[in-house]
């Protein structure tokens, strides 16, 4: 069974850029799963890319209610390796799709300097500071 659409949810834009790239690779249309309401899609067959948090694959639930994910792709910071990818399997319910773990750069750290003026003036920016991404490279297995 062939895809159809690769489906993605993205926080940050890494797993977007993912999608993106295995959209292209397979001439598929690419779809954020926040913009599908409604209805439900079983018989079509996709490709779902979710981001990792806290060992939970985000959309995953929402993509298999409304389709026949035929493919599972997972981007995180973990490091990637067999005893990563079972573990996630195991604690999303994975079974019989194909499941790859794509292990994404760690964010860019901030300096001292920057880190004492986020901490001092605004405590609430340090979390995005630290999220803030910039040109991602990543490091793929597909």
């Amino acid at each position: 069974m062939n895809p159809r659409a690769v489906i993605y949810c993205s926080k940050h834009g890494s797993t977007k850029q993912i999608a993106k790239m295995i959209a292209d690779k397979y001439n598929l249309p690419l779809i954020n799963i926040m913009h599908i309401n409604g209805y439900s899609f079983q018989e079509v067959p996709v490709i779902f890319c979710g981001w990792i948090k806290k060992g939970k694959i985000q959309g995953l639930v929402k993509a298999e209610n409304l389709f026949s994910c035929i493919e599972i792709v997972a981007v995180g910071s973990m490091p990637s390796n067999e005893s990563s990818r079972l573990k996630l399997k195991y604690e999303n319910n994975i079974d019989k799709q194909i499941f790859t773990y794509v292990q994404s750069k760690p964010y860019i750290e901030p300096t001292l300097k920057e880190k004492i003026w986020i901490s001092l003036f605004e405590p609430t920016l340090q979390k995005r500071f630290i999220r803030k991404e910039i040109k991602i490279e990543h490091e793929y297995t597909i």
